[in-house]
């Protein structure tokens, strides 16, 4: 990632660049070139925006990213599982923090110019108590609200204590209607409507989809990024570090991501 974001908007940049395939497709009022993107977690703050876009993605989501910065869980913090394909991380947010991400994304400009969308996910420190984690929302929703094109709310990453509770019946509908007065407040001073889906996990029983669905469906939120990774190892069972604390995902979680 650091030489991409060295490299990204100079001549070397045609070593890795390919052309984008047009298959457009609309999604909550916007227009994405095509249905293949990048998704949050590998640059986290932002830095390589231009750079992983031509690599042909037709949308680029960065981040998490926290109100404060914060270094994240200790290392080593992942492993591959080969034989699955399959990896899991333990990450736990490491990221510099909202205004370095915000300057990293105000100076992306070729990959947005050329058409690709740009997602910005926000979360919670690990260090702000779960009772508080409405504030930290709020303020990553407020910084990055007039540079996304579309922000995301992570609630489901199993690396940051007790943040997946926001996805049960009460906080979940405490978080999303703060977020929405905040959202309509932002449309207004900035002029621009920006949507705003929730990233949800994969280890949830059908009657919490259904009782997730509707309360999203309630509070009018644009869409859903199915799904963050899992706590599950069912799929991995006696391969070289299946026994790791953290989030897995590979090929082998598909199926679970594809939600009726």
């Amino acid at each position: 990632l650091g030489s991409i974001a060295r490299l990204q908007n100079t001549p070397a940049q045609c070593l890795w660049a390919q052309p984008r395939i047009s298959s457009p497709v609309t999604v909550a009022g916007l227009q994405f070139p095509n249905r293949v993107g990048l998704a949050a977690g590998l640059d986290k703050n932002g830095r390589c925006i231009d750079g992983l876009g031509a690599m042909g993605f037709g949308f680029i989501e960065v981040g998490t990213v926290t109100p404060k910065g914060q270094i994240g869980n200790p290392m080593p913090r992942v492993f591959r599982l080969p034989d699955g394909q399959a990896m899991i991380n333990r990450l736990g947010f490491n990221n510099e923090g909202l205004d370095v991400f915000v300057h990293n994304v105000r100076r992306a400009h070729s990959f947005r110019r050329a058409g690709g969308v740009i997602g910005l996910n926000i979360g919670k420190n690990a260090s702000t108590p779960i009772e508080d984690a409405v504030d930290d929302y709020l303020l990553g929703l407020a910084g990055v609200y007039p540079h996304a094109d579309y922000v995301t709310v992570n609630i489901s990453s199993p690396n940051t204590s007790q943040l997946r509770e926001l996805q049960g019946d009460q906080a979940l509908d405490s978080l999303l209607g703060a977020l929405q007065t905040r959202k309509h407040k932002l449309q207004q001073e900035h002029g621009r409507t920006v949507p705003m889906f929730v990233k949800i996990a994969p280890d949830l029983e059908p009657a919490q989809v259904r009782l997730i669905a509707a309360t999203l469906k309630r509070h009018g939120i644009d869409g859903v990024i199915a799904t963050n990774t899992t706590v599950s190892r069912n799929d991995v069972v006696g391969a070289e570090h299946a026994a790791q604390a953290g989030g897995l995902s590979g090929f082998c979680k598909r199926a679970e991501s594809e939600y009726d």
